[in-house]
């Protein structure tokens, strides 16, 4: 679920920017135009008996050829990001909803590229397996007089 999940955020930014991307491993030589998402933090909360609430931190990081370029992709995504609140999950019809999002001021990396990177607080509800309860074999009633 979870891989899925980070396929789905991927998918959302490369809707936004046929950049290249690259999932949990950040490349040894970044190029100009990449973007690396991670899976920073997994939480669980019992919601109710039938949920489950996952939390999900992803971390968005994007390399580009200028302070301005990275500035200008964090702020289309985060725009995009806010404007639609979910992201939706592949190969289902379920989302992620998005709690926040958040990105640093760019920085130099030592490739003289510059980067930027962004934090972005997820939830998900997951069902609860539930044991079958066992059917009702026979119902019958019993009438008296008085």
């Amino acid at each position: 679920m979870v891989v899925n999940e980070l396929q789905s955020v991927e998918a959302f930014v490369r809707g936004l920017f046929p950049s290249t991307t690259y999932k949990q491993t950040v490349p040894k030589n970044p190029v100009a135009d990449t973007f690396v998402i991670r899976l920073l933090t997994d939480g669980r909360a019992n919601e109710t008996h039938t949920s489950i609430r996952v939390d999900r931190t992803y971390q968005i990081v994007y390399y580009g050829a200028t302070p301005a370029d990275v500035l200008t992709k964090m702020d289309t995504l985060s725009r995009a990001i806010y404007q639609t609140e979910r992201i939706p999950i592949n190969a289902s019809s379920r989302f992620i909803r998005v709690g926040a999002f958040s990105f640093s001021a760019p920085f130099q990396t030592d490739g003289d590229l510059y980067a930027c990177i962004g934090v972005m607080e997820t939830q998900v509800r997951e069902e609860r397996t539930q044991v079958a309860a066992p059917l009702i074999g026979e119902v019958s009633t019993i009438i008296t007089e008085i």
